[in-house]
């Protein structure tokens, strides 16, 4: 099908934006332009949504559905029959940037972000359907990823580099609205995955390394107004805002949200990772529990009322952000959130008022609460342990999966930061640290007793692990390398079954679901990131199938 290029309201954004960049930098006023509010279809529904953690058709938010524990209930490829798995098609954006958006895949159709794009393909040929182009309204304020889309009421759901919320036509790809979630002058950006749920779109500022101050948010998933939001670093007299003893630290405290987020449909109960507090490096600046950074906040997901939060780490000066959530209940019927961040640790808390019940150690602890002195520094490990892709639960095995990064580096304290808007804001005299050479950095995955928290084995990898980790009915666990490899792991003993090329590094998702009568596995390959892949690769969907 044609192209869906950017449309005419996007086309005068630019030339507002081209005029806005030779003017002072001032903050974007709240707005929001509708096209249409009538999509041409109304699929995904509701009950089809909230089934889509159970259902091995479809894999419709980052995480497959709202409870987000990456599992498919699809069998036709297991450990038996692995060794036949072979590229069916795959999908070339012509793109290069740190790929590691999350595809979805709705009866058929895989939707997938970049960048600036939406595109929306077979999902079992990977011929386009439509691609949408957001010309940025201000092309110099960006970052230069996005985590992925969802898929709601005949609507595709993303946020954009420079502050936005888009809705777009599920089935044709054109714009039907567009709002301002987020002050790209302030180093603010909407880089997280989305979710809708009940008329609500959920999606929250990113931009805790650049001092801002974080806001968890709804939209009408009709019109794009705003709803509600939840501040995740208080205001003065709101709960939690006692935490920061120095009031004025508030004002550039952090609490980003970048990574996507868990929601209970009938408990009514958004889950939310919160990241680091602001200036990352520099506790001293900011004293005090610095509340809700670091945290898991739950959230009544109508109203955005605080249900309760559970913090991982007190006010740490290690840039370890709480990243990656997901929800479930275990043999024994209790429900959990398994919560998990850059300082590699698995905290599992009670889902109904977030009591810890168990944490486990993922990677090397090395120096996690000593002071950092001046130079030479200090060696501390970990640095940036689990990113952006969450865990896996598996039913069958009542195991959970983590991928994690085992490294380490030398950190160097420094002056106290100034806050700039749009600068990093971090306090370290080595910037984000000397890493160790990358080839000194491992990858691992560790499968946990869902109820015990003990851990039942591990699979290692020579190189940081930044894909997606996926459990299947066929007891095979999926991930991707970055040595450009799809690996299909036994979820039961851990030992490795097969690896296959996917032509570039992998950081994106791992997923599988139903197509053309047949289970499918797909790969967003083509991550390029200094830090930890240099590569030529461009950004593809690769799908594979017996």
């Amino acid at each position: 099908m044609p192209s869906v290029l950017a449309p005419a309201a996007c086309r005068l954004g630019l030339a507002l934006g081209l005029a806005a960049a030779l003017a002072p930098a001032v903050p974007v006023a709240a707005q929001t332009t509708v096209i249409s509010t009538r999509p041409s279809g109304n699929l995904p529904s509701r009950p089809e949504a909230e089934g889509a953690d159970y259902d091995g058709g479809n894999w419709l938010t980052f995480n497959k559905g709202y409870r987000g524990f990456r599992y498919s209930q699809l069998g036709e490829i297991d450990r038996g029959n692995i060794g036949a798995l072979r590229e069916q098609c795959r999908f070339d954006t012509g793109e290069k940037f740190a790929f590691r958006a999350g595809p979805i895949v709705h009866r058929g159709t895989m939707i997938f972000t970049t960048a600036h794009n939406t595109y929306a393909i077979d999902a079992a040929t990977c011929a386009l359907r439509w691609k949408h182009e957001w010309l940025p309204l201000r092309p110099d304020l960006q970052y230069g990823t996005n985590n992925g889309a969802t898929v709601a009421d005949g609507r595709v759901f993303r946020g954009t580099n420079d502050g936005y919320l888009l809705a777009l036509d599920a089935a044709t790809g054109q714009l039907l609205w567009h709002t301002v979630v987020a002050d790209a002058y302030l180093g603010e950006y909407a880089v997280a995955a989305p979710l809708a749920w009940n008329g609500l779109v959920y999606l929250g500022k990113a931009g805790g390394d650049s001092g801002i101050r974080g806001e968890m948010m709804a939209f009408s998933a009709t019109d794009g107004h705003k709803v509600w939001g939840f501040n995740t670093v208080p205001q003065v007299g709101e709960p939690g805002a006692e935490t920061w003893t120095d009031p004025a630290s508030l004002a550039h405290g952090g609490g980003g949200t970048w990574t996507t987020y868990s929601l209970n449909p009938f408990s009514n109960t958004l889950l939310i990772p919160v990241g680091n507090p602001g200036p990352d490096f520099n506790k001293a600046m900011r004293p005090g529990r610095n509340l809700y950074t670091n945290s898991l906040v739950a959230l009544d997901a109508t109203t955005g009322a605080l249900k309760w939060a559970y913090q991982l780490l007190g006010p740490e000066d290690r840039d370890w952000d709480t990243s990656v959530v997901a929800s479930y209940s275990d043999w024994d019927g209790r429900r959990a959130a398994a919560v998990a961040g850059k300082d590699g640790v698995l905290h599992v808390v009670d889902h109904a008022d977030g009591k810890l019940l168990f944490k486990l150690p993922l990677v090397t602890q090395l120096n996690t609460t000593a002071e950092i002195p001046l130079a030479p520094g200090i060696r501390i490990c970990p640095i940036a342990a689990v990113q952006w892709n969450g865990p896996a639960y598996s039913p069958l095995n009542n195991l959970l999966y983590l991928g994690a990064i085992d490294w380490c580096a030398t950190a160097i304290q420094g002056e106290p930061p100034v806050w700039t808007a749009r600068k990093p804001y971090l306090g370290w005299a080595n910037g984000y640290g000397t890493r160790d050479p990358i080839d000194q950095a491992r990858g691992v995955i560790t499968a946990v007793d869902a109820h015990t928290g003990l851990a039942r084995w591990r699979w290692m990898s020579d190189r940081p692990l930044l894909a997606g980790v996926t459990a299947t009915a066929g007891q095979l666990l999926l991930t991707a390398d970055l040595r450009g490899r799809l690996v299909a792991i036994d979820a039961v003993t851990g030992k490795q079954l097969r690896m296959l090329a996917t032509g570039g590094p992998n950081g994106g998702g791992v997923i599988s679901y139903l197509a053309g009568g047949h289970q499918r596995i797909a790969v967003a390959t083509g991550f390029s990131h200094g830090g930890f892949a240099a590569s030529g690769a461009t950004a593809q969907i690769v799908v594979f199938g017996l």
